[in-house]
């Protein structure tokens, strides 16, 4: 993963210690429970997924996009007025795209924040143990996220960026090329900043 021309304003390493394993006897009893014994298989593999998935998982913010490793979200999608802390903490969330998430409770604190893109819900939610840089770096760069992305709305008459490359909204480390109504298959990774002489 790269943010090679953006701005990191917030990082942090985190995943699940020795004590994640001791919460699975505690989550097979709530899901046996609350829920059903028969989903009980299913929280035990999206228990063991999430351990192995976040396992020194990296929490970043830069000048768009969060990221939980390679997975992110834009920030201009995002609302601060949402930002609070995690609300869901059932560990097959993380199968659902639109979740960008690191099980908070393997850490002493958690953030979580909404918002919609292209009409889809989109949530963050992940633990951190420094939870006040942390909402500091979300309060800071959402409204700035939201105010570049209204800028670029507005690059032509039409609302439309003009025809050339930018920022691949699929894919932030790629340049895709914007035909002027359209984005195209044409794709190419961003330049490292070195200029060759």
């Amino acid at each position: 993963m790269t943010t090679t021309g953006r701005g990191v304003l917030y990082e942090e390493r985190i995943g699940p210690g020795p004590r994640a394993w001791l919460w699975l006897p505690i989550i097979v009893a709530i899901t046996s429970l609350a829920i059903a014994p028969v989903v009980v298989p299913i929280a035990v593999v999206a228990w063991i997924v999430n351990v192995l998935r976040y396992r020194g998982a990296v929490v970043r913010i830069d000048d768009d996009y969060a990221w939980v490793n390679r997975r992110w979200l834009r920030l201009a999608s995002l609302d601060a007025n949402t930002l609070g802390r995690a609300s869901n903490t059932w560990p097959w969330r993380a199968f659902n795209p639109r979740y960008l998430g690191a099980n908070p409770i393997w850490t002493s604190d958690s953030v979580g924040v909404r918002g919609v893109d292209g009409g889809k819900k989109y949530w963050l939610s992940v633990g951190t143990n420094q939870r006040d840089e942390l909402v500091r770096a979300l309060r800071d760069a959402i409204p700035k996220a939201r105010e570049r992305a209204e800028q670029g709305a507005a690059m032509s008459p039409h609302g439309l960026p003009p025809p050339g490359w930018h920022p691949d909204p699929w894919e932030p480390t790629s340049l895709r090329w914007w035909d002027g109504r359209q984005w195209t298959g044409y794709t190419h990774s961003r330049p490292t900043g070195k200029v060759s002489t």
